[in-house]
């Protein structure tokens, strides 16, 4: 299942992600306004992510890929994730595709990873996956997920300092076949970015938007 999930991202200065005047730093920062995160990839990937955080600490993510195409209309996946203690717990995929994978839903059961981890040290642990297609048919799966740190830095987004942190992870299907890909996590937004290839590019940091809906 595709979740962005959500991409890297690369802060090659801060006039590469201009953030409205509207912005409110000192609110990004302590309090839980929503927030929207907006950037592209080097394969041409965008990205909105709009992160939802509430005053328990859980906190559900809404993100709109759009990838590269050629067509007028390229293809689309809509997914809403729900955080508990840091973790996802369920998933909603919609995309511009017909038939069985035209949406998705997915729940998920950590094994392992610590609560409200803070991606500030090396942990290896098993993310169990049931997903349910458009046609009421479910898989199941499980993941070993091996997160290393990196670095630890702040960063300016558009005119906001935040904290950012660097780590890579290593994931390993049923078929034991591995991903490596690449993360940064914003810990005052709650939002997390990850991507295979190269650091994507911050186009955007937002407090006033128009919400993501589900593609169908």
């Amino acid at each position: 299942m595709r979740i962005l999930s959500i991409s890297l991202l690369l802060f090659a200065s801060s006039a590469s992600a201009q953030s409205p005047p509207s912005v409110d730093c000192n609110a990004l920062n302590n309090s839980t306004v929503p927030v929207e995160l907006a950037y592209h990839g080097q394969d041409g990937t965008r990205t909105v992510v709009q992160a939802y955080r509430d005053k328990s600490g859980d906190y559900v993510v809404w993100s709109r890929q759009t990838l590269p195409s050629t067509h007028p209309n390229p293809p689309v996946f809509v997914t809403k994730a729900s955080y508990v203690d840091g973790a996802v717990a369920s998933a909603e995929l919609s995309t511009t595709f017909v038939g069985k994978y035209s949406h998705r839903t997915a729940k998920y059961t950590p094994d392992g990873l610590p609560k409200n981890f803070d991606r500030r040290s090396d942990v290896t642990y098993k993310v169990h996956a049931a997903i349910t297609a458009a046609d009421d048919t479910t898989e199941e799966k499980t993941s070993t997920i091996s997160y290393k740190f990196k670095s630890e830095e702040t960063t300016t987004v558009g005119s906001c300092p935040l904290q950012v942190i660097h780590g890579e992870i290593d994931t390993t299907n049923d078929a034991a076949r591995t991903r490596h890909s690449f993360q940064v996590y914003f810990p005052e937004l709650k939002i997390s970015a990850t991507a295979a290839d190269a650091e994507p590019i911050v186009d955007g940091l937002s407090t006033v938007f128009s919400e993501i809906k589900p593609v169908n």
